[in-house]
């Protein structure tokens, strides 16, 4: 076996085909890092000249100007091979050293155990603790099997793998969110594939929805040098609500209320007017006065939008056999159109028509409990019936005596943040 350095190409070659490949892990993120400033490293293993194990790995500035390398979503090997693994670190502590680095995290693209849509541990369990431990044995430092969003990359997900036909997956989502599909159509939302135009519409889309749920959230500036270096890798969906089916939906709404109440008088002038027919006499009341309001604000956006309106944007990713959710967002005042359910609809489909292995709706906390304040999210995904997907987890080498008084400087900042 031989450490080596590889060129861009001999890596985007090695990522064919890998399962453990990641859009973290390409050439194009490497590029789009480069211009936020990292150093980029490709670094393997040949034996017998072909490349067995790699990783892209980025070299930036840490506490006191030292440097410290991040293999995301890396390192690109088979844990179960220790032999490799322990010939890899070591050349790995080799090298970094020389470029005057202090520790190695890593965050592998390698799954620690599936469990079912509701988050339970499957009968056949079989958890990969020979990676983890063979890690462990070689010197790596555990982030732990952490829930919520505390590492540098998400541990849990939900994805499924594409196995059957769509109609047949479809079948096993859960009646809501069927129901919730065709909703969307019936109301007036149409799902586009967006281009560059786009982008400053869902920069702001997903600023006021990470605003608004307190997550992190990027740049117009961070979207556009994204589509510039990986828009061979991006697909963005924007839902769009227009106008005209909109107002014909809620006038369709509105004359069926208007008929249940008109049903109604009927049963009253025939009969004795009961509860129950009072009862329904006030409620088809209110069902028309809610449908009179919804067809004046309809009536309003058709006059304000009459070419339709952006109201969700979802940005997708192709990542080695997978095809991947990265962020979506909608704006609060149409939440009540649920575009996201016709947006991940359309996700699958590409993902089944590229033929991808399996389709990510990326990162959950891994906390199952209703009561965690981001448990709607999880919700929503759980409605499509995909498996809730650990990963191994985070993990750091130590390079150089530094690393201890980096990890101590990081215990004093977090005490006092506390």
């Amino acid at each position: 076996m031989k450490f080596c350095v590889l060129t861009a190409d001999e890596y985007r070659e090695f990522l064919k085909d890998n399962p453990q490949a990641s859009f973290m892990q390409t050439v194009e993120l490497s590029e789009l890092k480069k211009e936020s400033g990292s150093k980029i490293h490709f670094v393997g293993v040949k034996e017998n000249d072909v490349i067995v194990a790699g990783s892209m790995i980025l070299e930036d500035k840490s506490i006191l100007n030292q440097k410290q390398f991040y293999a995301p979503r890396g390192l690109i090997v088979d844990y179960h091979n220790k032999e490799l693994l322990k010939f890899f670190t070591q050349e790995l502590k080799k090298y970094i050293k020389k470029h005057g680095g202090f520790i190695l995290t890593i965050d592998p693209n390698v799954l620690y155990r599936i469990r079912t849509s509701e988050g339970e541990i499957m009968e056949d369990d079989n958890p990969n603790d020979e990676a983890v431990n063979n890690l462990l044995s070689l010197g790596y430092k555990h982030y732990g099997f952490n829930i919520y969003l505390d590492a540098l990359q998400v541990r849990w997900c939900c994805r499924f793998e594409l196995d059957e036909d769509y109609e047949a997956k479809k079948a096993k989502f859960s009646k809501q969110t069927r129901k919730n599909i065709n909703s969307c159509i019936k109301k007036g939302l149409l799902v586009k594939e967006g281009t560059i135009d786009d982008l400053q519409v869902m920069a702001e889309i997903f600023e006021t929805t990470s605003k608004r749920r307190n997550f992190f959230y990027r740049s117009l500036e961070y979207y556009q040098r994204m589509y510039k270096h990986m828009k061979d890798l991006m697909t963005i969906y924007v839902a769009y609500l227009d106008p005209d089916i909109y107002y014909e939906h809620t006038q369709g709404l509105l004359d069926n209320a208007k008929k249940n109440y008109n049903s109604v008088l009927q049963k009253i002038e025939k009969l004795t007017a009961g509860e129950r027919l009072l009862n329904q006499k006030e409620e088809a009341e209110r069902q028309i006065d809610k449908y009179e309001k919804e067809l004046e604000k309809a009536e309003q956006f058709k006059k304000e939008n009459p070419d339709g309106k952006a109201i969700g944007c979802l940005l997708s990713l192709r990542s080695g056999n997978e095809y991947l959710t990265l962020s979506s967002g909608v704006l609060m005042e149409y939440r009540q159109f649920t575009p996201k359910y016709l947006m991940y609809e359309h996700h699958i489909k590409e993902a089944y028509k590229e033929g991808f292995k399996y389709c990510n709706f990326y990162g959950i906390t891994g906390d199952f409990n209703p009561e965690n304040e981001y448990y709607g999210i999880y919700e929503f995904k759980k409605g499509f019936k995909p498996n809730v997907t650990e990963y191994i987890g985070q993990f750091e080498l130590k390079i150089t005596p530094f690393y201890d008084v980096y990890k101590l400087l990081k215990n004093i900042k977090g005490r006092i943040g506390k």
